[in-house]
């Protein structure tokens, strides 16, 4: 899945840190706060973890239960008597061949539709329409672990065909190759070790809510850019709640979900109670040089929780679909915290 922030190219760095920081990383109980897609939570159960994640917008959470939540393939039992079919496999091969029709997503997302949107061709559209209708009659059939874990492979794969340069803020005029290609759902590979918990959540009520951890990792969002704004289109898919959308690129209201750490005039009462609430042994924060909090404000503030070091690294601008050039001065930073 196209994500902005995501940490998959910087989980080499982040290991290092913890390692020079002397931080036993295995077998540890952690929380992935601002979890994003779940690179981070990725590494921690490839380290024998148990995780809990947490994040507050629902696209997020659907990818996390496609790529992370099971040990191994799940069998759809609860399907049998329904459509014949038990095995995932089988199960995808049905959703795949249903004929698609003209319903919400069709109406917005496309050209064909009422509001002349591009982000599918009119035959994805169609297809998301149906598959997305067919799982949501399973919904009350299905545990939800199984339910989610469907909808999130229909999103990452209608992500995949989407005619977009990497966020849903604007469609391309023109077609993109991939985005003629037909969408097809696809099985995901499965991690066999840790253990995960996902949750949809204000990270501040989450970890007021929770017992001490052994780490707890922060990836919040480090400019004015609103997360629920660049990725309307997938967190759709995902409700699926046929909310009327605005604007000429269909946006959805997301005033409930907008973050005060992407809003200067709050972010730092917002960062210090997030900080004061965390009970752990070990906090463990990403952040950028681009970063609307001062490098020196997080060192201040952690410094009051325990003994704090800060590392960099270079990193390259994700813009649209392309990387920026090299020498941008842009710095991934790493501020680790031993709780005293």
């Amino acid at each position: 899945m196209k994500y902005i922030g995501n940490k998959s190219r910087l989980i080499g760095f982040i290991e290092e840190c913890l390692k020079d920081f002397n931080i036993n990383y295995n077998n540890c109980k952690v929380y992935d706060l601002f979890s994003g897609t779940g690179s981070v939570s990725e590494f921690f159960l490839k380290n024998d973890c148990k995780v809990l994640s947490c994040d507050n917008m629902n696209y997020a959470i659907a990818e996390q239960y496609r790529r992370l939540y099971f040990r191994k393939e799940p069998i759809f039992n609860e399907l049998k008597n329904i459509i014949g079919y038990e095995k995932l496999d089988d199960i995808l091969k049905y959703l795949n061949s249903l004929e698609g029709n003209e319903g919400y997503f069709f109406e917005n997302f496309c050209e064909e539709g009422k509001y002349k949107r591009r982000f599918f061709s009119s035959s994805n559209a169609k297809k998301i329409d149906a598959i997305r209708n067919k799982i949501d009659e399973w919904k009350d059939i299905l545990p939800y672990e199984k339910y989610i874990f469907l909808v999130g492979i229909l999103m990452n794969s209608a992500d995949f065909v989407s005619n977009t340069a990497g966020t849903y803020g604007a469609y391309l005029k023109i077609w993109r190759s991939m985005a003629l290609k037909e969408l097809k759902l696809e099985k995901p590979e499965f991690i066999n070790s840790g253990e995960i918990k996902m949750y949809i959540s204000d990270v501040i009520d989450f970890v007021k809510e929770q017992n001490k951890a052994d780490i707890v990792y922060l990836d919040p969002p480090y400019n004015t850019r609103q997360y629920p704004a660049y990725f309307s289109v997938l967190e759709s898919i995902v409700v699926n709640d046929n909310q009327v959308l605005n604007g000429k690129t269909g946006l959805r209201n997301y005033e409930k979900q907008k973050s005060k750490f992407s809003i200067k005039k709050d972010v730092k009462e917002e960062f210090e109670k997030l900080i004061n609430n965390i009970k752990s042994d070990y906090i463990v924060m990403s952040y950028s040089t681009e970063g609307i909090l001062d490098s020196n404000f997080i060192m201040e503030v952690l410094k009051r929780k325990g003994k704090t070091k800060m590392y960099n690294t270079s990193y390259r601008r994700f813009k649209t679909n392309a990387w920026t050039e090299k020498n941008t001065n842009l710095k991934e930073i790493l501020f680790i915290c031993k709780v005293l």
